[in-house]
């Protein structure tokens, strides 16, 4: 009876988004543009948060500071009953059309349905921000064949990806995964850099964000700082979650308490912590999901992760990585990279609990860590980010 009610709010969604983002939503654009395009106005928008994103504050700051009348159009709060919930989804979304329509600029940062297949008026640029930098594990048309994502036929009948006006990446390496995974030309694909990375170059801050870390986790103390920061598992953002009892905690603390805390930091979109034991006498997990994740990238000696695009901001630093592969068979089934897993992360490759303590204790305390790697990938993946990437984006979007 479940799968039945799942089957059939999934076909009820399709067919109206279909009638919506083909016709409603370009009737509603074409009407809106009775207006003048407000040359001071920016309007930044997100299917998925309530409130604007680490990537679009900053521009939101600039664009304020530039004379600009900033809008924000977010994800209403939940409400439980699912026809109450998709009528006022809507409903917002008609009002979107008319205010983007008179919109100098719209910034995005992940696909955005309303405005998939609207034909922009000239005037109006849709900027694509995107949340992750570099290229790492597939998205987009590039998982069609996949198990992650969209299908083939889905996105014949429902395409994304299709009105950008420019598309910001991390580094001309990338360029061209982006324009296979959006469907799009090269050459509306910039390397400006990433609006949020702005915030690793301010001086100080390494120093500044331990010690909030501090302030939060007094009980750390002196020891050096572990992040453990994986990527969901699922085949969608919306069926998110952690894999269960894949750290033997035990043997982390038996091997590295006494000279390291670790930092659990859940991906966004899993709503659970990452399981863990209780606290102990004398502390080596810390529950992190409060804190926000470039504080926490700042304060780490050195992150633990797997296939999430965090790495591409943490190499800016210049601090040794380890990737907990344990399910690559898996997972790369499921949802595939752009490159070689094994050839392409700037780190040490563990498959257990235990090879993960050795690992740690390698490259924090025996000299183990390859410097050089993590420099390569930067240049290679993060050349574009270099503190100036919100002024530089602002000012070519804005001519």
């Amino acid at each position: 009876m479940r799968s039945v009610k799942k089957s059939t709010k999934r076909v009820f969604s399709h067919i109206l988004r279909f009638f919506l983002q083909r016709l409603i939503f370009p009737v509603l654009y074409f009407i809106g543009r009775v207006q003048k395009i407000n040359p001071k106005l920016a309007v930044f928008a997100t299917d998925f948060f309530e409130s604007p994103t680490d990537n679009m504050l900053p521009l939101i700051e600039r664009a304020r500071a530039g004379g600009f009348d900033t809008r924000f159009h977010g994800k209403l709060p939940r409400h439980r009953c699912f026809i109450v919930r998709k009528w006022r989804q809507y409903k917002r979304w008609l009002s979107f059309f008319f205010l983007i329509a008179r919109a100098r600029v719209i910034y995005l940062d992940e696909v955005f349905f309303p405005a998939n297949t609207i034909r922009l008026r000239k005037g109006t640029s849709l900027v694509q921000l995107w949340h992750g930098c570099g290229a790492f594990k597939k998205w987009g048309y590039s998982t069609a064949a996949l198990d992650w994502g969209a299908s083939t036929r889905e996105l014949r009948w429902l395409p994304m990806h299709q009105s950008y006006t420019h598309v910001c990446v991390s580094a001309p390496a990338v360029i061209p995964y982006y324009a296979d995974a959006f469907h799009c030309r090269e050459e509306i694909i910039h390397p400006w850099g990433a609006p949020r990375t702005d915030f690793f170059f301010r001086p100080g801050i390494a120093a500044q964000c331990r010690r909030e870390v501090l302030a939060r986790f007094p009980e750390i103390g002196g020891r050096s700082i572990v992040l453990y920061a994986p990527t969901f598992r699922g085949n969608s953002t919306i069926s998110a979650r952690h894999h269960d009892d894949c750290l033997d905690y035990a043997l982390l603390t038996e091997r590295l308490g006494a000279d390291c805390a670790l930092l659990l930091k859940p991906h966004p979109r899993v709503r659970e912590p990452i399981p863990a034991p209780a606290p102990a006498a004398t502390p080596f997990v810390f529950d992190a999901r409060d804190l926000p994740i470039e504080t926490l990238l700042c304060a780490a000696d050195l992150v633990i992760s797997d296939y999430s695009s965090l790495i591409f901001e943490y190499a800016l630093l210049g601090r040794p990585m380890l990737f907990y592969a344990y399910d690559l068979e898996e997972y790369e089934g499921q949802r595939s990279f752009y490159e070689p897993y094994l050839s392409f992360v700037p780190g040490e490759l563990v498959w257990s609990s235990e090879e993960l303590a050795a690992g740690v204790r390698r490259n924090l305390f025996e000299g183990g860590f390859d410097k050089a790697r993590v420099e390569a990938f930067r240049e290679r993946y993060m050349s574009a980010c270099d503190g100036n990437s919100t002024e530089r984006i602002f000012r070519y979007t804005t001519l």
